[in-house]
């Protein structure tokens, strides 16, 4: 067995990347990016119940991807009832701000599938049970940057944005530079030179965003962008692990060319709630932070 195992390593480790296939996926992440995003920026910028419904909408997919990453022989119902109960648990939490009696509903909506999942099909819960929270999270935590009184708007675009031309730059800097790998184990394409290039990236975005608004500091900004990209990468790192962990190259087939939607916003799951839970905490956007 360990002579069939070499071998099948050394063939495959002799064999050279296919050009056109890297360039058919390049084109087809471009073409889904160039159809996806308009309409994502456009709920962006009007905000209110219109971008409450997308970040819903989501949560749903998010919670049912993971069902299927983690339990795929859970029976279909309780992964689809996943879905349903994360899209609920975000609905039950965007009342909780202004009516904290919906707090009861968004303890008891996992308690109730919990209890579903116990009664209909064994015990699923503990494996579903995390992709609601995973789900939840970053979700609220966007809905409620985005609906700050105070440059809620362009906070919440700068996240989310950071976020991508992380993932853009380090994926440049990765292919361009090469050299050690970060964390081979795991995500073996991730590299030193990636990493750099991410935060870089993101650094420069707060900059430039920095300068653009009156009441902003770019220093500041920028380091705060190196610092969303070293936490996004994290995200990026944990989902290959989890996907890793199931024997999943990607979380789902939904986005052609990218893969699920839990592969799009990983690093946006470890940058969304930790951003939300400091400016909650300091009472302003980061875009109004100052040095002590």
């Amino acid at each position: 067995m360990p002579a069939r195992d070499n071998g099948a390593a050394s063939h495959n480790a002799g064999r050279k990347p296919d050009p056109a296939g890297r360039s058919r996926e390049l084109l087809l992440r471009i073409l889904s990016s160039a159809v996806i995003l308009p309409p994502v920026i456009l709920l962006f910028w009007v905000g209110g119940p219109y971008f409450l419904a997308l970040v819903t909408v989501v949560a749903a997919v998010m919670a049912w991807e993971w069902a299927n990453l983690v339990a795929p022989r859970c029976p279909a119902s309780l992964r689809r009832l996943a879905g349903l109960i994360g899209a609920l648990m975000v609905l039950a939490a965007s009342l909780a701000f202004e009516k904290p009696a919906a707090l009861i509903m968004l303890i008891a909506l996992p308690l109730a599938f919990a209890f579903a999942v116990r009664i209909g099909s064994g015990n699923w819960a503990p494996q579903l049970l995390p992709g609601l929270f995973l789900a939840l999270c970053p979700a609220i935590a966007i809905h409620w940057i985005r609906e700050m009184p105070e440059l809620g708007l362009e906070t919440a675009l700068w996240l989310a944005f950071s976020v991508v031309v992380t993932d853009v730059a380090a994926y440049g800097a990765g292919r361009t530079i090469g050299g050690p790998k970060l964390w081979a184990r795991v995500s073996p394409s991730k590299t030193w030179a990636g990493l750099f290039g991410g935060m870089a990236g993101s650094a420069g975005l707060g900059a430039v965003l920095g300068t653009s608004i009156e009441t902003a500091d770019p220093v500041l900004l920028a380091g705060i962008g190196a610092v969303i990209a070293i936490v996004a990468q994290a995200g990026d790192f944990a989902e290959s692990a989890v996907k890793r962990a199931f024997g999943a190259k990607d979380s789902g087939r939904l986005i052609p060319g990218h893969g699920g939607i839990l592969d799009r916003v990983d690093g946006q799951i470890a940058v969304l709630p930790l951003a939300a839970a400091l400016m909650l905490l300091s009472g302003k956007s980061m875009l109004l932070w100052s040095w002590p």
